[in-house]
C-alpha cells in the first residue's frame, strides 16, 4: 500500500504545526518504514508551518511538491533515483536548492524568490528557468548532456555559473553583471547584445489559438499548434523575428483553462513569461478563439490595469477581410454585456484574423488516392494565404500601437 501512496504515510508521520526537519534517506528508510526499502510514486509537503530543513537523499519519488513552507531554508534532494518533476512555491526564506545527481527531467516550476544558490548538475533536465529567481548568485547546472535551453533573463545578480558539459549552444547572459565567472563548454556562445526588441506577449484561453498566432508573427512553424481544446504549450516559449527592420520578441504563454495543470502551475508558467523580459513589454495580445465573453471570464482579467496595454485579437474569424462583418461582430459584443462594452473601450483596439491549419493530416481511406492528396495541397495553399493576410494585419497594427519603447514595465 506505501509504495502506492507515500502521501498518506507520510500525513500520519510528520505533524504540520509541530515539524522543523524532515529527514528521510535511503540509509534509514528501512527502519522508519518497519522494513519496507523506498519511497514510491508522488509526495507533497505543504503548510508546514515551522519547518526549517528538507533532507531527502537516493528516494525513489517521481514527483515531489514543497508548497507554503514559510520557515525553510535548506532543501537537499540529492542522488533521487525516479524524480521526474519538482515543483517549489511559496518559501520564502529558502535561499539553497540541492538536487544534484537526481534523475530529474522536469523542474516543471521553480518559484523561490530569495534563492541564493542552486545545484542542479548531474541530472536530465532538458529546459531550465530562473526567471522567478531574481536573487540567485550561484548556478550549477553541469554535466546535464540532456539541458539545452537555459533563460537567465531576470538573473540580475547573478556571480557564478558553471553550465559546462551540456547540449547549450547559445546563452543570453545580457541582463547578468559583466563580472560574472562562467565555466562552459568550448563551443557555447555567449551574447550580451541588448539590441531593442519590441516585446510582444500572447496570453489567452486553452484552445484560443495563441500558439497558431505566434507561429503566424514569427513566419515560422516553431510553436506547438493544436487542432483539439487541450493546450500544448507546457511553459513559455520565445521567438525574435524582424519585420520591415524593427525586431520583434514573441512571448508565448501556457493556456489557462482546459489544462491538466492546477491553476498555480498555470499562473507560475505564465509569470516565467512575462519575468523572462524584464525590459518590459510593449504590447499584450489576448487571443479570443469563438466565445469572447467566457474567454475573458475564465482568464479573470477585468478589474485590472492589462487592457490599457491590451490588443484583443479575435482568431478562428472567418470573415476577417470584411470590414463591415468585423464591425458588426463588434457591436454585438458591446451590447451582450457592460464589461464587454468597457473592456472593448479600454483596450488598444480589436484585431480580427483567421489562422487555419497548415499541418493537415492525410485524409481516411486509400492513401493512393491522387484526388484526395490534389485537395490536401490545395486547402493547404489556400490556408497559407489566409495566414500571410493574418501577419499583415497584425504586424501592421503592431507597427502603429508600439511606437512608445515600454509601455508594461515588470
Amino acid at each position: 500500500m506505501l509504495k502506492k501512496n507515500p502521501q498518506r504515510w507520510f500525513d500520519k508521520t510528520y505533524f504540520k504545526e509541530k515539524e522543523e526537519i524532515i529527514d528521510i534517506k535511503k540509509e534509514n528508510i528501512r527502519n522508519i518504514l518497519g522494513g519496507r526499502s523506498n519511497l514510491h510514486g508522488s509526495l507533497k509537503i505543504e503548510g508546514f508551518t515551522n519547518l526549517k530543513s528538507v533532507i531527502l537523499k537516493k528516494l525513489k519519488l517521481t514527483s515531489l511538491e514543497i508548497i507554503n513552507c514559510p520557515q525553510l531554508t535548506r532543501v537537499d534532494l540529492s542522488e533521487f533515483i525516479k524524480l521526474e518533476s519538482l515543483f517549489v512555491s511559496k518559501c520564502p526564506r529558502l535561499t539553497k536548492l540541492d538536487f544534484s545527481h537526481s534523475q530529474l527531467y522536469e523542474l516543471t516550476d521553480l518559484d523561490v524568490s530569495n534563492l541564493i544558490e542552486l545545484d542542479c548538475s548531474n541530472t536530465s533536465i532538458e529546459e531550465l528557468s530562473l526567471n522567478l529567481c531574481p536573487n540567485i548568485k550561484k548556478l550549477i547546472c553541469s554535466n546535464n548532456s540532456k539541458l539545452f535551453s537555459l533563460d537567465v533573463s531576470n538573473c540580475f545578480k547573478l556571480e557564478f555559473l558553471d553550465c559546462s558539459l551540456s547540449k547549450l549552444t547559445s546563452l543570453d547572459l545580457r541582463n547578468c553583471p559583466e563580472s560574472i565567472k562562467i565555466i562552459k563548454s568550448p563551443d557555447l556562445i555567449i551574447t550580451r547584445t541588448k539590441d531593442k526588441i519590441k516585446n510582444i506577449l500572447i496570453i489567452g484561453c486553452t484552445g484560443s489559438g495563441k500558439s497558431t498566432l505566434a507561429n503566424v508573427l514569427t513566419g515560422t512553424e516553431d510553436f506547438k499548434e493544436s487542432e483539439y481544446g487541450v493546450s500544448k504549450t507546457e511553459r513559455f516559449h520565445k521567438k525574435v523575428f524582424e519585420w520591415e527592420g524593427t525586431k520583434y520578441c514573441v512571448i508565448d504563454t501556457i493556456g489557462v483553462g482546459n489544462t491538466k495543470l492546477p491553476i498555480k502551475k498555470v499562473t507560475n508558467r505564465i509569470a516565467e513569461g512575462v519575468y523572462s523580459i524584464p525590459e518590459g513589454i510593449c504590447q499584450v495580445l489576448l487571443v479570443i478563439g469563438k466565445n469572447f465573453t467566457d474567454e475573458v471570464n475564465t482568464l479573470g482579467l477585468f478589474g485590472s490595469d492589462i487592457f490599457e496595454y491590451t490588443t484583443i485579437v479575435r482568431t478562428k474569424f472567418s470573415n476577417f477581410k470584411s470590414r463591415k462583418s468585423c464591425e458588426k461582430d463588434k457591436e454585438m459584443l458591446r451590447e451582450e454585456s457592460v464589461t464587454n462594452a468597457k473592456i472593448i473601450e479600454s483596450c488598444k483596439g480589436i484585431i480580427y484574423v483567421d489562422n487555419p491549419p497548415i499541418n493537415i493530416l492525410s485524409y481516411d481511406g486509400d492513401d493512393d488516392d491522387d484526388d484526395d492528396d490534389d485537395d490536401k495541397e490545395a486547402n493547404i495553399r489556400i490556408n497559407k494565404k489566409t495566414r500571410e493576410k493574418s501577419r499583415s494585419i497584425l504586424l501592421d497594427h503592431l507597427e502603429k500601437v508600439c511606437q512608445n519603447e515600454i509601455l508594461l514595465q515588470m
